[in-house]
C-alpha cells in the first residue's frame, strides 16, 4: 500500500509532491498530462518563500517570469492611478508548470497519467479508483485536483460565491514595441478588465465578469469582445499605444475565475490543497502563492499524520480558513470602493460580506 497519493499536477500538487520528497517520502502523483491554459497570471511576491523552500526559486527566469514593474488601475474614479502594490512576477504558467514537472521527474517522483474518478475511504486506507478501471490503495490522499475537487461530497461540498469567468485574448507585440511589465486594471459596468505583459513579448487582455452577464454569442463572435474593450478608457488607449488592434489576435479563450470556498480541508485520510481547498477571485492576485503554500502545508500535515500526530494538520486547516476569511474581507472592501455602477448586477452581487 502507498503512503501518500497526490491528486493533480498544478502548482499545489507539485509543491506537495516536492515537499513530501524533501521530507523523505515517495509520493505517487496521479494526474493526466493536460494542457494548462496559457494566460498571463500574476505570481505574488508572497510565493518567494515557498519557492525557496522547494528549491524552485531558480525556475523563475526570463522564459517563465517577468518582474512586475507596478500596477495601474482605473477603479473608484475615472483617473488612472498607480497602486501601492507589492512586487511579484508576471508568469507564463504553462511553461513554469512544465519546468516544475520536469524537476519532479528528475527527482524520480512516480506519476500516473490516468485520471482519478472516485475515492473510497475505509478506516485503514483510501482506494483511488482510476479511469482505466484500476485502483490504488494508499494511507493518505492529498487532493489538489482543482475546483472540481474529487474528494468533495455531501459532507464537504464547496461553496461557489459567484459565476465569474475570464474572457481573454493573447496578443503578440512587434519587436520594435517597448512595453513595461506593469498590470493595468480597469473597472467597467460589466466587471473589470485586466492587462499584463507575459514572457515572450506577449500580452494578455481579459474581461472578468459573471458568465450570465456576458453578451449572448460572445463565444463565437470575437467582435463583441473587441467592441467591449474599445469602449474602455485606459485599456483601449494602452492597446492603441502598443499598436494592437482588439480584433487582431488569436482565439478568444475562457477560464473559470469564481471564488469557491470549502469549510473543511482535513478529513480522515484525505486533505485538500490549492483550488480543491478554495479558489480565489483573481483580483487579489494571491491564488498561485496560496496554492504553493497550501501544497507545502498539506505535505507537512501528512508527514505528521503518518506518525499519528495531527498538530500540523489542525494548524494548516485553521490558518488556511483564517486566510480565506481575511481575503474575502479585503475583496469585499475593494469592490465596495468602486461606486460608479450602483445599479449594475455585477457590482450589486458583490455588495456586503461574501462569507
Amino acid at each position: 500500500m502507498r503512503q501518500v497519493v497526490v491528486l493533480g499536477a498544478g502548482m499545489a500538487g507539485m509543491a506537495c509532491a516536492r515537499s513530501l520528497l524533501q521530507r523523505g517520502y515517495r509520493p505517487l502523483l496521479v494526474a493526466p498530462r493536460g494542457d494548462v491554459a496559457n494566460h498571463g497570471e500574476t505570481l505574488s511576491f508572497h510565493a518567494s518563500s515557498s519557492l525557496e523552500t522547494l528549491g524552485w526559486l531558480g525556475l523563475l527566469d526570463e522564459e517563465t517570469a517577468l518582474a512586475s514593474q507596478g500596477r495601474y488601475s482605473v477603479w473608484g474614479g475615472s483617473a488612472l492611478r498607480r497602486a501601492e502594490a507589492a512586487s511579484g512576477w508576471h508568469i507564463d504558467r504553462r511553461r513554469l508548470e512544465l519546468r516544475m514537472s520536469a524537476a519532479l521527474e528528475a527527482d524520480g517522483v512516480e506519476r500516473s497519467v490516468e485520471r482519478a474518478r472516485r475515492l473510497s475511504r475505509s478506516p485503514a486506507q483510501v482506494a483511488v479508483e482510476l479511469t482505466d478501471g484500476s485502483s490504488i490503495a494508499t494511507e493518505f490522499v492529498v487532493d489538489c485536483s482543482g475546483r472540481s475537487a474529487i474528494s468533495s461530497g455531501a459532507g464537504a461540498a464547496p461553496r461557489r460565491l459567484h459565476k465569474m469567468v475570464a474572457a481573454f485574448r493573447i496578443f503578440r507585440l512587434d519587436d520594435d514595441v517597448e512595453a513595461a511589465a506593469a498590470t493595468l486594471v480597469e473597472a467597467v459596468a460589466t466587471g473589470w478588465w485586466y492587462m499584463a505583459l507575459m514572457p515572450g513579448r506577449r500580452i494578455m487582455v481579459g474581461l472578468f465578469s459573471d458568465s450570465d452577464l456576458l453578451p449572448a454569442g460572445i463565444r463565437n463572435d470575437v467582435t463583441l469582445w473587441a467592441d467591449m474593450v474599445s469602449r474602455t478608457t485606459a485599456m483601449s488607449r494602452r492597446l492603441s499605444s502598443l499598436g494592437l488592434d482588439p480584433v487582431m489576435a488569436a482565439d478568444l479563450h475562457f477560464a473559470p475565475a469564481s471564488t469557491v470556498t470549502a469549510s473543511r480541508l482535513v478529513e480522515p485520510r484525505i486533505l485538500r490543497a490549492g483550488d480543491a481547498a478554495s479558489a480565489l477571485d483573481p483580483l487579489g492576485a494571491n491564488g498561485l502563492a496560496t496554492a504553493l503554500w497550501s501544497g507545502i502545508q498539506a505535505a507537512e500535515s501528512v508527514a505528521g499524520l503518518l506518525v499519528r500526530d495531527d498538530t500540523a494538520a489542525l494548524r494548516y486547516e485553521r490558518h488556511f480558513l483564517e486566510g480565506i476569511a481575511s481575503h474575502l474581507a479585503t475583496q469585499t472592501a475593494l469592490y465596495a470602493s468602486e461606486q460608479r455602477f450602483p445599479d449594475m448586477p455585477f457590482w450589486q452581487r458583490r455588495r456586503g460580506p461574501m462569507l
